[in-house]
Order: C-alpha cells, then structure tokens, then sequence
C-alpha cells in the first residue's frame, strides 16, 4: 500500500513546494518592507497570519481548531507545542491572533527567503550547539515576556523523527516559566505529521486533510519553585501526548 502511495504523495509534495516557493517570492516584498523596523513588527505578524492562512488554504490542508477557548488573550505566557511536521509553524499563525514570537533553531537562518521571519529580529533564533548563543537567545525571550508578549516554543528542540510519538523535552523553557511565573499554554498538533511528515521524500506521507490542532487549559506555575520543573515537565508533555494517544496509539517513554 505504501507503494502504491507514494507517487500520489509525491505530486502532493511537488504541488506542495511549488506553492511555498511562488508564494513566498510574491509576499517576500511585503514581508522585506515590514520586517524592516522593529516599529512595523506588529504589522508584519498580520501578514504572515494571512499568508500561513492562505498557505493552508491552498494546499488544502484547513485548520481545524479545538479548545481555543482556552486560548490566553493578553499578557505574556508560553504556547509550548509538540513538534511533527514542518507544518507547525504556520499551522501556529493561524490558530493565535494574538501577536506572539516564535523560538527557532539557528539553522532556519540558512533557508533562502524564509529565513527573513527569523533574522529580522522578529523572531529569536536559538544556537543549542553554542552556550553563549542559547545565552543569548534565552535573555531574549526574557525580554520579549517583560513586554508582556507571548512567545511560542517546541520543547523537544526538533522534529521528532517518530511523530506522532514525542521525544523527550527540554526543561530550559519550563523553567523559564516558573522563574517568571508565567502560565503556559499546551498545544498539541494531532494531524500535522500526517499531512507533511519528516521522511524520505518517497515514503514520507503528505497529503491534503484537516490540520487538528488542540489548545489545552492552561497550566499555571504562580507558586511554582525549580525544584517543581520535573513534574511541570511531565504534566505539560503527557497533556500534550494525550490526543495523541487516543488517535494514534502513541505511550510516553
């Protein structure tokens, strides 16, 4: 059956990749011009809300949100997602209106044209090879909670190379909120790894269908001391696991 499949996947992801390259060489002026000062960053995030909206749009992969209810309306949290897909990112724009950053690693700054979202100095850009960069990346994303803005992480650093099945979680954004007694808000992506999945380009599946995204409650850490980290850790990544579970069978390590 996989075989079967695959040339069917495979003109999915050439269609796929022509549309991202089109579309981002015809929202690139745009993105150049409003990334340009800090001033129009605002502005900035309203376009490329638009554009990752269009983006699902036209590869006929709609966003089907559950649990935005919970989503927080103001002030500064962290949104800590589960990383399947390279769809996540713009799977994010769509779900929050709310203007937010994203923590990216530093090899995005290599990608011709999408890098612009990470070194304009929108987004933040995190080098986990280089004590001083991760640093660096950690004082700014201090800052951008001091101004009350939320700011979007992965905690297992990566794609996991088993999705939907998570890899572990890195502790640094956990404590991060206890020590600025922020909440944090789950977010899982049930269907993202079905609809683009990290693999070899023949056998990876890809293809059109709903990107279900659940927001999870959030999870409170006023109170919260370091020695707490571990359990937060643990509650965040099985509420994240959990939808996962129940559709695709996955169990935690």
């Amino acid at each position: 059956m996989q075989l079967l499949l695959a040339p069917v996947r495979v003109l999915y992801k050439i269609y796929f990749l022509c549309y991202f390259i089109l579309s981002l060489l015809i929202f690139y002026p745009f993105f150049r011009y409003q990334l340009a000062k800090s001033e129009r960053f605002p502005k900035a995030f309203k376009w490329m809300r638009l554009y990752a909206w269009l983006w699902h749009l036209f590869t006929l992969i709609p966003v089907r949100v559950h649990g935005d209810r919970y989503a927080i309306k103001q002030g500064a949290y962290l949104i800590l997602c589960n990383h399947s897909s390279y769809l996540d990112i713009p799977c994010i724009y769509v779900v929050f209106k709310q203007y937010f950053l994203i923590a990216g690693k530093k090899e995005i700054e290599k990608y011709p044209l999408f890098n612009i979202f990470y070194t304009s100095g929108m987004n933040i850009l995190v080098d986990r090879q280089n004590q001083g960069g991760s640093l660096s990346s950690l004082k700014r994303i201090m800052t951008e909670l001091d101004k009350g803005n939320p700011v979007a992480l992965f905690p297992e650093g990566t794609i996991s190379p088993r999705s939907p099945g998570l890899i572990d979680f890195k502790s640094a954004a956990f404590s991060l909120a206890i020590s600025r007694q922020i909440p944090i808000l789950p977010v899982t992506f049930v269907s993202n790894w079905k609809r683009l999945q990290r693999k070899k380009f023949w056998l990876g599946k890809a293809g059109p269908g709903f990107a279900d995204v659940i927001v999870h409650e959030p999870v409170y850490t006023r109170g919260l001391k370091k020695e707490d980290v571990k359990n937060l850790v643990n509650q965040v990544r099985s509420t994240i696991n959990e939808p996962l579970s129940e559709r695709w069978g996955t169990t935690l390590d």
